[in-house]
């Protein structure tokens, strides 16, 4: 098991108990392609540079001085024509440009001592039903486990009552750099016994609905139209299987990889059936119900082999690696 993301506390008035969040979902992908330069076939790094000026070394007292501002020289020419330094990692900062070319430049010592509620403890400030958490809110999900000892009873009651009463609690939580607003829930799974801490939009981060949808012009719906619409949704509804949903640009890449080692033709991409012309929506509707091929509701998860046991991968620059 990982590492936990967040440890604390997690206050309900005078109610409290320490928990570890862990991340909900991986963003590990099987293959990861890195940048080559394709006449040497070696990797390309990046290094970072700032634009030389007359007023680095001033700027630079500035900062050891605690000044806050530092202004930016005004260039005229572009910018691969002027010389360049590397800069080091230990000397990089965050800046605001408060105005055109000059930043606010904030320290990462800065950013430590802020004062914000949330980096120790999540205080539940209210609950509200499950049902208003709508999906346009969600942007992450964690998992909530319960430290062990006396704690973990007051976690596990609090846990079933909000299971009752079908309520999720609402709070605010500091970490990866800022405050976030959280909603905390019982899995969906009723047998786990942990919780869930459903990482949320600020109100300020939505927009209006009405901007969009305000103009689109109400259609008149024909009953019969209407009708078949529905049938062709039940004939399309079953059980919820996510995991039957595969990621097939993962596997066309695989099987791309597994090419190149074998040194075997590349794969060629699939031709799509074309599909006849329908001249309405009725027409649409009555061909989709007959249809012989409905699809399920997703395809089956693609069986990937093992790789080769001998390999031959041909790399750019003339060479080849050994053969495993």
């Amino acid at each position: 098991m990982a590492r936990p993301y967040w440890t604390g506390q997690i206050s309900l008035s005078l109610v409290s108990f320490a928990v570890e969040i862990y991340p909900a979902v991986t963003s590990a992908r099987p293959f990861q392609f890195h940048q080559i330069d394709r006449a040497t076939g070696e990797r390309i790094h990046y290094q970072n540079v700032a634009a030389d000026g007359d007023e680095a070394e001033d700027s630079g007292a500035e900062r050891k001085r605690g000044t806050l501002h530092i202004a930016a020289k005004g260039h005229g020419g572009a910018a691969h024509d002027e010389e360049q330094h590397v800069v080091e990692k230990s000397d990089i900062v965050k800046g605001y440009e408060y105005e055109k070319g000059k930043y606010a430049i904030i320290e990462p010592d800065d950013l430590k001592r802020l004062r914000i509620p949330g980096k120790d403890t999540l205080e539940i400030v209210q609950f509200s039903p499950a049902s208003e958490l709508t999906p346009s809110l969600y942007v992450k999900p964690y998992f909530v486990v319960p430290k062990k000892g006396p704690q973990a009873t007051a976690f596990a009651i609090v846990r079933q009552a909000m299971i009752d009463t079908d309520m999720v609690g609402m709070g605010e939580i500091a970490f990866s750099g800022r405050e976030h607003v959280v909603a905390l829930a019982p899995p969906p799974d009723r047998k786990q016994l942990g919780m869930m801490l459903y990482m949320l939009r600020f109100a300020e981060e939505l927009r209006e609905p009405a901007e969009y949808f305000g103009k689109i012009p109400a259609a008149k719906l024909d009953a019969a139209q209407l009708n078949l619409a529905k049938q062709l949704i039940k004939t399309y509804t079953r059980p919820m299987e996510l995991d039957k949903f595969t990621d097939n640009y993962e596997a066309a890449v695989r099987e791309l990889v597994e090419a190149k080692l074998a040194n075997k033709p590349l794969p060629k991409e699939k031709t799509t059936k074309a599909r006849g012309k329908v001249v309405d929506l009725m027409s649409a509707l009555r061909l989709s119900l007959a249809a012989k091929d409905v699809p399920k509701s997703a395809k089956p998860a693609a069986k990937t082999g093992s790789t080769p046991a001998k390999r031959k991968l041909k790399v750019v620059g003339g060479k080849r690696s050994k053969t495993a």
